[in-house]
């Protein structure tokens, strides 16, 4: 009973899974069908044609009574042609070359409907992972996401493509079991038995041999994909640590447990239908051999239902058969096509937007009694009141792990506020809409993400909306046109990927120059010249100075005598802030930024 129970749970969520695809094709999937049955149809009379020909050609005299003769007796008449046997040779013409139209309209129209529904899906889980908030891409590795928008929905196709094609040997083989009927009852009766106990057994063995192997491949080819994308980002590390051998050991399990997974599935997959073909065969050859030896003398009145049975049962079988090729593929698809739909109706968190436009920061941005923690963390920042004033460059210092990133992270609203509010120009951060607060920021970071495209497009990040001019000019603002002007194709020089074509304080005033094409109120850079040599460094410092002079500068510093000019430096401690004031101020007090700055100096 409980085994029932699963069976048909198991049975209900394949159903919704499916219909939840096509349900937005609804009207297609309509059309497919009548496509279906207008193709298997044309194919079932073509082959039921081949009765009157051989009747005739064997002059087997059969009853006239019989409905196919009547029917196609009919149709030959229409011709004008007076030989019959011509006339039934030529309506098979007809309904061959009707069927193999209607055939090539429903491939078309099947292949453009997987598709768009590919297409839908895919764009769909894109758009759903951009908009997902940060903490998503955190709780999921980079591999995971990686193949669940790019490898994972192409199986949809598999799926449309097998559901489809599925309904069309459906509709196929219920006309040819109504071919079979006219021709003869109690042959029918045996091939639908034959036919419902294969189905029957495809059923189960498609479960057992399709949908667990599908499931293993699917999360053999994740895993290998996560290996993979990790292998690549790191693939400095994984040379300096001398880890190749091992990396290559953990894809190469990944990549065998997949392709172990696909070979039993493919195997089985293809079984069924050889096995079923050699039934028939030998069905078919005692069927005759039986005729042969008990009516001899009505043989030849027997050929023509005995031709047209076999033709009609050779195409049927491997209809059987490929339904439950058909149905495996399906079962073998589905984890997949599972995962796109619990992506699709899993509730992925994102921050909620306000509502009110930021137009231009005015006044200042204030941490007011902020309080917050990560995931499963705990408390990073506790109660932070500071105030940041527009024009002027303020620097948040203090060792690592104090919270100087996370307010930065909250800032840009990465991540919500715990508990207190940050404002800006007086008004809850929350309430703008976030985009229009973002259109007034610019961020630098010290890890540079540089994509595999020219310096322009380093700098607009893909944008169309800016000239060439304005490309150059946030050039020279970032100390970056110089340099540029001397690369191969200057602007248009490809950067290899990651920037490895660049030096790391060239890829670091690069993403200067990205920021300020925004002509952004507000610069923040968090630890920008952290990872650069002295002379790197002197060039990125010398473009943040500039731009510190008629910009807000929000700048987290682990050299403090990059930030000794700040207008204000907040000194943050185990989460909270322990001091501010200018560089002199704090020097005089000879607390925790003295204590920090002799560290430096020593």
């Amino acid at each position: 009973m409980a085994q029932a129970k699963r069976r048909q749970s198991r049975s209900h969520r394949v159903l919704n899974t499916i219909w939840f695809f096509l349900k937005p094709f609804k009207l297609q999937v309509v059309a497919l069908v009548i496509l279906s049955s207008l193709a298997g149809g044309l194919e079932a009379a073509t082959i039921a044609t081949v009765y009157p020909i051989l009747n005739t050609a064997f002059a087997a005299g059969a009853d006239q009574g019989n409905v196919m003769l009547r029917l196609f007796g009919t149709m030959a008449d229409v011709l004008p042609i007076a030989d019959q046997f011509i006339a039934y040779c030529v309506l098979f013409l007809l309904f061959a070359l009707l069927a193999f139209a209607a055939r090539l309209m429903m491939i078309n129209f099947r292949v453009k409907l997987a598709a768009r529904l590919v297409r839908k899906n895919q764009n769909e889980v894109f758009d759903k992972f951009i908009k997902a908030d940060y903490q998503y891409f955190i709780d999921h590795r980079q591999g995971e996401l990686i193949y669940n928008a790019a490898g994972a929905p192409p199986f949809l196709a598999t799926l449309v493509n097998s559901v489809t094609e599925l309904i069309a040997q459906v509709l196929l083989s219920l006309t040819m079991v109504l071919v079979l009927l006219s021709l003869s009852l109690p042959g029918t009766a045996v091939v639908v038995l034959i036919a419902l106990g294969y189905y029957y057994f495809a059923r189960r063995f498609g479960q057992k041999v399709a949908y667990q192997p599908g499931k293993g491949e699917m999360e053999a080819s994740r895993e290998s994909n996560v290996i993979l994308n990790e292998a690549i980002s790191g693939i400095k590390q994984v040379k300096i640590f001398a880890a190749g051998e091992s990396w290559i050991y953990r894809f190469s399990r990944a990549v065998g447990k997949r392709w172990a997974h696909f070979t039993r599935r493919s195997i089985w997959q293809q079984l069924p239908a050889p096995v079923l073909m050699f039934i028939v065969y030998l069905g078919i050859g005692i069927t005759a051999l039986v005729i042969r030896i008990t009516t001899p003398a009505s043989f030849m009145a027997v050929i023509p239902v005995l031709g047209a049975f076999a033709i009609a049962l050779f195409r049927l079988v491997p209809v059987i058969g490929g339904a439950s090729g058909l149905t495996m593929q399906i079962m073998g698809a589905l984890p997949n096509c599972e995962t796109i739909y619990n992506i699709q109706n899993a509730q992925i968190t994102h921050l909620k937007d306000g509502e009110k436009e930021l137009s231009s920061f005015q006044y200042d941005i204030t941490f007011d009694r902020v309080s917050f923690a990560y995931k499963g963390r705990s408390q990073t920042i506790n109660d932070i009141s500071v105030t940041f004033q527009r024009g002027k460059t303020t620097a948040i210092v203090g060792r690592s792990g104090t919270g100087k990133t996370t307010m930065i992270n909250l800032l840009l609203r990465l991540f919500d506020v715990d508990r207190g509010e940050i404002r800006i120009d007086g008004i809850d951060l929350k309430r703008y809409k976030l985009s229009s607060w973002l259109d007034q920021v610019g961020c630098v970071s010290q890890d540079t993400f540089i994509l595999n495209d020219t310096v322009a497009n380093n700098i607009t990040f893909g944008s169309d909306g800016y000239s060439r001019e304005q490309v150059i000019e946030a050039a020279r603002y970032a100390d970056a046109h110089s340099f540029i002007s001397e690369l191969p194709d200057g602007y248009d020089t490809l950067v290899g990927d990651r920037g490895m074509r660049l030096s790391g304080g060239q890829a670091q005033r690069l993403a200067v120059a990205r920021a300020m094409i925004r002509q952004p109120e507000v610069l923040i850079f968090d630890e920008a010249t952290n990872n650069l040599d002295s002379i790197s460094e002197a060039a990125v410092q010398k473009a943040i100075d500039e731009i510190a002079r008629d910009h807000t500068v929000i700048i987290i510093a682990h050299r403090l005598s990059t930030v000794v000019n700040a207008d204000k430096l907040i000194v943050l401690g185990d989460g909270r802030v322990l001091e501010e004031g200018t560089h002199q101020e704090l020097m005089g007090k000879k607390g925790a930024y003295w204590e920090l700055y002799q560290g430096q100096s020593l």
